[in-house]
């Protein structure tokens, strides 16, 4: 490295000119204060491009002497170094000049540099005009060994020399650091660290936007989307409306005229075999109806030969008992004859009394029966008939709705059961509607229940009936019933709703909301279940048969229990007459001997009697099996008759239902041609081909479904909630742009935050290795300069790794050791004031001391301030004993000892009063020692 030789100033702060050598290793600057010690100092640091102390610059000296211009010029050494290259090469001259010129400009100062080869004057540099500029002339600098250690230990304030030993491990460390260089590079890799970081929140911030831009685009989105569903949909109704409904009405009626051609054969074809069994079994009928006029009469004829041969019967029964009488009578009197001489009359009495009341009650029972047997042989004319029999309250009822020209059936006329294992279940259901009146013409009805309430009938007037359905439940009470025409709605469904079942462990076995019953009549429902089964039967052919035969049982049974009447009456008449005869005293004798002709003729007559009564009694039984065999073949014509009249009413019934079908079917038929040529015009003609209705058909089944769809959608578009405005679908747009241009950019950024990232960490993982080389340079140096100054020194070197939090607490501990007197710390409160000088001299002096390049300069501001004169001579010799080239500075109060090391003193002095410029420097050179003799 160079040294400085000499220095000249012109217009320097209140210095006009002057001149200085400077061409030894230690120069002392001695003054009073504020006599421009710093001054001198700062103008060497200003021609080195070197920030001058404290707060102040080149521009404040300058200001001082109202000049417009400055200069600066040193003489400086260009000797080779230890490798053999000048500090100022391609200058090959022993000595290089340094020159500085400032001059005000534009209000502004400027700064012009120059090296020039040898001792060049100013005015020659003046003339060159070769001027460098200041990075240029700082680069000069650096190649010359100016490096920025010594730059950052030049620039040490005034009294700070004594100080580097309080500064903290870490504060030392940093100091290292920053003299050296690497400060500035630790420095640019944490300010490239806080951009990272900035870049980082930065790239947090544009996906937070990003995330909001999603939230806009989302909210734009679902708005876009109801928009194109609302436009969907109104274009799907337009489309069904105009398009989709008239070709569905077209193809549903082109399908339904095709549909329906078969179907109308079929009912013509049944309309016209109904008409031929209607004709046949309206012939057979009236084959039947002369069958059974022809048994009526021959039923009538028999009947009366029954009656005839009955009276005569009962006749020759009356006179065969008219005789029994009078024989009785005769035994009765014979009996009294004996008995009366001992006759009890208290107990004859009693029997009278008891004869009497059995009289009385044999009256009663044989006038109930007389009424029964009135009652029954009606029922008997009507069965016998073929007819139906019904209460006097019915057949009123009946006569007032004939009457006003109602016409009407009874339920139990149009009831048939088919199987007759289910007649008690059937009957059990329908026990209660046994009498309910079926009007034929609905628009009667108010008539129908006006007579209904006069008459006080209580049972049902049914106004609406309903054909029986096809589509019977199966397994269902209605299955074995069969109505010959309609039947009250809710009567076939309460039928089709009960279930049949074999027994109650089989009805247990359904469901619980299930209603079922039994062929013995156990309905069970949801309210529980109970026996519903009648002794007798209403309903169908069989239960006629049944109440005719149960009838003539019956009449048989009251005829013979009357008959039993009158024998017990007659007996009771005789032994009533008897007690009486014998307690009134009659003369029993007398009235043998007055009646002895009669009771002998009676005796006479008896056998005649007896043969004619069994003649009568074999003619009648005669009679009366013809009169069953008559009676046997009209019931069986009659039974005939029924069901063919049955089956008449059916087939008409039929044949009206087919015929109103036919009617109807063929007018929707032609109603069907003249809608489909009407609506041909509004379909195209590709549209009318099979397989383009076919394709429709089978996305809509019917015209019914389109427009179920177009009220489905109208509802929607009516009841939903609609994006309507179409500016939504661009503003989408643009947000998705923006979005995705958004987030490739942060994936772009990230990657190069990432690559950054990876780099900056990497470089500075590589340069931990320069720190390191630099702490253990400078404990290197420390321990040289400590050798020469014989001092001890410890360095712990810190640990150094790539990590902030490493490198944020790494500090640099040093340990001195003074006289052998033990290792102390920098700054433990254990040193001396000159220990402590020495201990900031030697981590001053380390900080710039270059092996590559020997020698150098310091700039010391009052290096022995506050120290001894046995320290001060200690600074001295170590100052002495370094290589490097020292500038100190002393004020005038200290020892003279102060001197002891300086080849040259320069002594400054204040500006005297009134004066404009100050005096220069006094300089006082060192004679030189004779060679051999102690300094």
């Amino acid at each position: 490295m160079f040294d400085i030789r000499s220095l000249e100033v012109v217009h320097w702060d209140y210095w006009q000119r002057f001149s200085l050598p400077l061409d030894t290793n230690i120069v002392t600057v001695v003054g009073p204060n504020g006599s421009g010690k710093t001054t001198l100092l700062d103008a060497l640091r200003t021609l080195l491009t070197i920030d001058c102390a404290g707060n102040r610059d080149y521009k404040s000296y300058l200001r001082h002497n109202g000049k417009p211009f400055a200069w600066l010029r040193a003489r400086v050494g260009n000797t080779p170094g230890p490798s053999g290259e000048r500090p100022f090469f391609p200058l090959m001259d022993r000595e290089v000049t340094l020159a500085c010129r400032i001059q005000k400009k534009g209000g502004e100062w400027q700064r012009q540099y120059a090296v020039l080869g040898g001792d060049v004057s100013i005015d020659e540099i003046e003339a060159r005009g070769d001027w460098l500029g200041l990075r240029e002339y700082r680069v000069r600098l650096e190649g010359a060994g100016l490096s920025q250690a010594i730059r950052r230990v030049l620039t040490l304030e005034q009294g700070a020399t004594d100080k580097l030993c309080q500064m903290p491990p870490k504060a030392l460390l940093d100091l290292v650091f920053d003299v050296f260089g690497d400060k500035a590079v630790l420095e640019d890799y944490q300010r490239a660290r806080n951009e990272q970081f900035e870049a980082d929140r930065e790239q947090h911030d544009l996906e937070h936007q990003l995330s909001l831009i999603g939230v806009s685009l989302q909210e734009v989105d679902g708005r876009t989307r109801s928009f194109q569903e609302w436009n969907a949909l109104k274009r799907e109704r337009v489309d069904l409306v105009s398009d989709v409904l008239p070709r569905t009405e077209f193809a549903e009626l082109h399908a339904g005229i095709r549909g329906a051609r078969p179907q109308l054969i079929g009912l013509k074809r049944k309309r016209d075999e109904l008409e031929r069994r209607d004709r046949d079994i309206g012939a057979k009928l009236g084959e039947l109806d002369l069958a059974e006029q022809t048994l009526r009469a021959e039923q009538n004829t028999a009947d009366q030969a029954r009656q005839a041969a009955r009276k005569s019967l009962d006749e020759a029964r009356a006179a065969l008992t008219e005789n029994d009488l009078l024989l009785r009578q005769e035994t009765r009197l014979r009996e009294q004859v004996a008995a009366q001489g001992g006759a009890d009359h208290e107990h004859l009495a009693d029997v009278l009394v008891e004869a009497r009341a059995k009289l009385a009650m044999l009256q009663t029972d044989e006038n109930r029966l007389r009424t029964e047997l009135a009652t029954l042989t009606s029922q008997l004319a009507a069965w016998r008939s073929g007819r139906r029999y019904t209460p006097e309250f019915e057949q009123s009822f009946r006569r007032a709705l004939d009457d006003a020209g109602i016409r009407h059936s009874m339920l139990s006329e149009i009831v048939e059961i088919v199987e007759p294992r289910w007649q008690a279940a059937v009957e059990a259901v329908l026990a209660g509607y046994r009498h309910v009146v079926l009007l034929d013409d609905p628009s009667d009805r108010e008539k129908a229940w006006a007579l209904g309430e006069s008459h006080r009938y209580k049972h049902f007037v049914v106004a609406d009936r309903a054909p029986a359905a096809s589509n019977v439940t199966r397994g269902s009470l209605l299955e074995v019933v069969d109505f010959s025409a309609a039947a009250p709605e809710w009567l076939l469904r309460q039928l089709d709703r009960i279930r049949r079942v074999d027994d109650v462990a089989d009805g247990a076995k359904v469901a619980r909301d299930q209603d079922w019953i039994t062929p013995q009549g156990y309905f069970r429902e949801r309210r529980g279940g109970r026996h519903l089964g009648v002794d007798d039967v209403y309903f169908g052919a069989a239960a006629r048969e049944r109440q005719l035969d149960d009838g003539e049982a019956r009449l048989q049974h009251i005829e013979k229990q009357l008959r039993d009447f009158a024998e017990a009456r007659k007996e009771w008449q005789r032994k009533a007459g008897d007690a009486e005869g014998v307690l009134r005293g009659a003369n029993a004798s007398g009235q043998l001997a007055d009646r002895a002709d009669e009771f002998a003729e009676a005796h006479a007559q008896q056998s005649g009697l007896r043969e004619d009564m069994q003649r009568c009694a074999d003619s009648y039984a005669a009679t009366e099996a013809h009169y069953e065999a008559v009676r046997e073949r009209r019931v069986d014509n009659s039974r005939s008759r029924d069901n063919e009249s049955r089956e008449h009413r059916q087939v008409q019934n039929q044949l009206a239902d087919s015929v109103r079908m036919y009617a109807h079917g063929r007018t929707e038929q032609i109603e069907r041609l003249k809608a489909m040529r009407t609506r041909r015009g509004h379909v195209r003609i590709e549209h009318r081909t099979r397989a383009a209705m076919g394709a429709l058909r089978e996305r809509y089944e019917s015209p019914a479904a389109v427009r179920r769809e177009i009220e489905r959608i109208e509802r929607r578009l009516a009841e939903g909630h609609w994006e309507t405005d179409a500016s939504c679908v661009p503003l989408r747009d643009k947000l998705g742009a923006d979005h995705d241009g958004l987030k490739h950019d942060l994936e772009r950024r990230r990657v190069h935050l990432e690559r950054a990232s990876r780099i900056t960490t990497e470089a500075r993982g590589a340069y931990i290795q320069v720190l390191r080389n630099t702490v253990r340079r400078y404990a290197k140096n420390l321990k040289v300069l400590a050798e020469l100054a014989g001092i001890g020194v410890e360095v712990d070197l810190p640990e150094l790794s790539n990590d902030d939090l490493a490198l944020a607490s790494a500090a640099l501990n040093v340990r001195f050791e003074f006289d052998k007197k033990g290792w102390i710390g920098m700054d433990d409160g254990e040193a001396s004031g000159g220990q402590q000088v020495m201990k900031s001299l030697l981590l001053l002096v380390a900080l710039m001391r270059d092996e590559d390049r020997p020698g150098g300069f310091v700039f010391i501001d009052e290096p022995f301030a506050h120290l001894d004169i046995f320290n001060i001579d200690k600074v001295g010799a170590f100052l002495k004993s370094t290589s490097a080239q020292y500038i100190l500075t002393t004020p005038a109060t200290h020892n003279v000892n102060v001197f002891q090391p300086s080849d040259i003193t320069l002594v400054t002095s204040k500006r005297r009063p009134g004066a404009t410029w100050a005096q220069p420097l006094a300089v006082l050179r060192r004679r030189p020692e004779p060679a051999g003799e102690p300094a």
